[in-house]
């Protein structure tokens, strides 16, 4: 009887470490590089790092010369309606600046002319919360990515990591 007892009371203290275990808050990582300024069509996002800048831009402002001065152009989601419209489609697919859809779950809107954002691109859990597009400068060829909120939760801390992991991945672009 003291054997089961003891197995059992064992048992019940691996679960228990589990199941703590399971509900800590991650510990998430600040992006910690270079020095990045990045365009936003909308308003800029509230992120952790101060060596990011932003620039509120209009859509005027996608074929102008001094969009070529940032490291990124961000499209934020109250403006993703206007982002799809054929017109822009290939500014986003001919760029070699990385531009970022925040709150769509594909790129497909922004790249396929007959396709309108709608609420079924927008982010729901289990997929993408933003997606990125940039053309490379030497074979013209596109690269592209999606970033999920951790567990799927759209909370102001997952989010500020997704940001976090996308100018990691801007950074890395520059090396």
């Amino acid at each position: 009887m003291e054997k089961g007892r003891n197995y059992l009371s064992f048992v019940l203290l691996i679960l228990i470490f589990a199941l703590s275990a399971c509900t800590q808050s991650p510990d998430f990582e600040l992006y910690e590089g270079k020095s990045l300024r990045i365009a936003v069509v909308g308003e800029p996002p509230e992120v952790k790092e101060e060596q990011v800048t932003f620039n509120e831009i209009s859509f005027d402002s996608l074929t102008g010369e001094e969009i070529g001065s940032y490291d990124a152009i961000f499209i934020t989601e109250e403006n993703l309606p206007q982002a799809s419209e054929s017109n822009y489609a290939n500014i986003y697919l001919e760029s070699t600046i990385p531009f970022f859809f925040i709150s769509a779950n594909s790129l497909i809107p922004f790249t396929e002319k007959e396709t309108e954002f709608n609420k079924s691109w927008s982010w729901t859990a289990g997929i993408s919360y933003a997606v990125g597009v940039i053309t490379s400068k030497e074979d013209k060829s596109s690269k592209s990515w999606g970033f999920g909120l951790y567990n799927d939760k759209k909370t102001d801390e997952n989010i500020k990591e997704v940001y976090s992991r996308i100018f990691e991945t801007i950074e890395g672009l520059s090396h």
